[in-house]
């Protein structure tokens, strides 16, 4: 069984060109979702920062928390400027939240036991080590050359 990888972004970004860039390079790198759960103090528009994402991704499902009372128009927009990839948090269905692999052997093992639960889809927070790891899942070695932008 294949196992839906999301990531999730920062929910307190610093510098918003860099959270963009990281997400870039996560949906390249070929992560399978992307979410947006921002922090209610960050201050920032999650329909604004998903409206973003949509032009700075290509691939992933966009899944993001918006706010109460987002209007219909807002959503549908969303979906087509995302060309159908958005989906709102309460329609993303079931993921398992894991915590940050330590190592290539530590994220076989999470894969593993995602694997003989009742789901398909682990989510986990953005961290520099994922980009290696869903770059060249079949790679044993460790790699410590690839960072994110950080803010």
């Amino acid at each position: 069984m294949t196992i839906k990888v999301g990531i999730l972004l920062p929910r307190h970004p610093g510098d918003l060109g860099e959270w963009l860039a990281d997400a870039a390079a996560f949906d390249a790198a070929g992560a399978d979702a992307l979410w947006v759960d921002l922090d209610a103090g960050a201050g920032l528009d999650a329909l604004a920062l998903t409206a973003a994402l949509t032009a700075s991704t290509a691939k992933a499902t966009l899944i993001a928390r918006m706010p109460e009372g987002t209007a219909t128009e807002a959503l549908s927009t969303l979906r087509r400027l995302s060309r159908g990839r958005f989906v709102p948090l309460d329609e993303a269905g079931r993921w398992v939240r894991v915590p940050v692999p330590e190592s290539r052997l530590h994220w076989r093992q999470i894969l593993a036991e995602t694997a003989e639960m009742d789901t398909d889809s682990v989510l986990v927070e953005a961290d520099s080590r994922l980009l290696d790891l869903l770059r060249n899942p079949g790679d044993p070695g460790e790699r410590h050359d690839l960072e994110l932008a950080q803010g």
